[in-house]
């Protein structure tokens, strides 16, 4: 079996349940490459060459990012291929990863897994929401070891589980999803301030997935294309980027793991093994 697992992340955290589950599937003597899409592959040509492919993304008011969104549009149908989806989330989504496997199936993939992994939040610079200290990081690493074997295993031997597919799961995500869409036309495009303290290092401009920074007549700008990854606002020196009108970030998420490089998320991971 050859498997090929497709990512998007923000801040790292679908990064490294995309790399647990590569390392799982590695353990097993199973073929795994992973992919970004950020990057522009021949992605159908590429799911071709594949028995079994896998989705993932962080949710966002449990609906997928833009550019998952546009990733699935851009694909033809691929009739009858095994698939499953995965999602990281905050606290619950209800049917985050089921939406995105209701979107594969309409370019014909069979889904067969979904799972849902809990992971720190990223959003730094709302008083009511906090990141996890390290040691929770700890613990946290060693519970998604153990989830993601279990989802491996599952997708190996072809086990139906299909997490938020149920019809609570439905409409708690719809409770989520509807208001979010909306909000995510009319604000989040355009979400992102810029503090005087801004030092142009070009960080946010080198690491931003939508092209959402430019320098204009010496100042930072942003081009409005902002989907809420919170890469830039966790990641900006001297935290000069915000989205909250009424906080800063004070403690920002640099990511799953200790010395995480938030470039790791823009890269692809392939390996070698048959």
């Amino acid at each position: 079996m050859k498997v090929a697992i497709f990512i998007f992340s923000g801040t790292g955290n679908t990064h490294f349940i995309g790399r647990k589950l590569q390392d799982e599937f590695r353990a097993n003597n199973i073929f795994c490459d992973l992919f970004t899409v950020e990057k522009n592959h021949k992605d159908n040509q590429i799911i071709n060459n594949y028995d079994v492919i896998g989705l993932g993304y962080p949710i966002y008011g449990s609906d997928v990012p833009v550019l998952i969104h546009n990733w699935i549009d851009g694909l033809e149908t691929h009739s009858q291929k095994r698939a499953f989806v995965f999602c990281t989330q905050m606290m619950y989504s209800g049917d985050g990863a089921a939406y995105g496997g209701r979107l594969l199936e309409k370019r014909g993939f069979d889904i067969r897994q979904q799972a849902h992994f809990n992971m720190p939040n990223n959003i730094t610079d709302y008083i009511i929401l906090r990141p996890f200290n390290k040691h929770d990081l700890i613990k946290m690493e060693k519970r998604k070891s153990k989830q993601a074997n279990r989802f491996v295993q599952k997708i190996i031997l072809n086990k139906r589980c299909r997490k938020g597919s149920n019809p609570i799961s439905l409409c708690l995500g719809l409770l989520q999803r509807i208001p979010y869409q909306k909000m995510e036309m009319k604000w989040i495009s355009n979400s992102i301030k810029i503090e005087e303290n801004c030092i142009l290092c070009r960080k946010c401009i080198d690491i931003c997935p939508t092209d959402n920074f430019r320098v204009k007549d010496g100042k930072l700008v942003t081009n409005n294309s902002c989907i809420a990854c919170y890469r830039c606002i966790n990641h900006c020196p001297v935290n000069a980027l915000h989205s909250s009108k009424k906080s800063l970030v004070k403690n920002p998420y640099k990511g799953p793991v200790k010395n995480f490089n938030i470039k790791d998320v823009m890269e692809d991971y392939l390996t070698t093994l048959e």
